[in-house]
C-alpha cells in the first residue's frame, strides 16, 4: 500500500507542480518551494509513512523545476514524477542527506526519461 500511495502522491505533486507552472506567475523555484513546504507540513502529519512521502513530494518538486523544453507536456512531467517516486521509495537507504540526495533522485529521473529523446536525435539529426 505504501508504494502505491507514494506513487500516487508523487503523481499528485507532479500534477500540482506542472499546473502551478502553467497557470500562475510563480517562478520554478517558488513552485518547488511551495510544494516542498506543503509536503513537509502536511504529509508527515497525515500518513504513518509521511516522512517518506514528504521526501517523495520534495524530490518531485525538484523534477518540476526542469526546463519546459525538456518536460513540456503534462504526461512527461507525470512520467518523470512516477520514476522519481520509485527511485526515492526504493533508494531511500542508498543515499544519505536531504537536498543532495533528493536532487540526485530528481536529476536521475529526468535523465532516464530524456535518454530516448536524446538517442533519437543522434540517430536522426534534425528530425524531431
Amino acid at each position: 500500500m505504501s508504494l502505491f500511495l507514494g506513487i500516487s502522491l508523487g503523481l499528485l505533486w507532479g500534477f500540482l507542480g506542472h499546473t502551478l507552472r502553467q497557470k500562475t506567475k510563480l517562478s520554478l523555484v517558488a513552485v518547488s518551494a511551495w510544494l516542498t513546504l506543503l509536503a513537509a507540513i502536511v504529509l508527515p502529519r497525515v500518513f504513518k509513512s509521511g516522512y517518506l512521502y514528504a521526501l517523495i513530494g520534495t524530490a518531485v518538486s525538484y523534477v518540476t523545476m526542469s526546463s519546459s523544453h525538456r518536460l513540456e507536456k503534462l504526461w512527461e512531467t507525470l512520467t518523470v514524477s512516477c520514476i522519481c517516486a520509485l527511485l526515492v521509495f526504493f533508494g531511500q537507504n542508498v543515499l544519505v542527506g536531504i537536498g543532495g540526495r533528493l536532487g540526485t533522485f530528481a536529476a536521475v529521473s529526468v535523465f532516464i526519461f530524456t535518454i530516448p529523446k536524446a538517442h533519437k536525435g543522434l540517430i536522426n539529426p534534425g528530425r524531431e
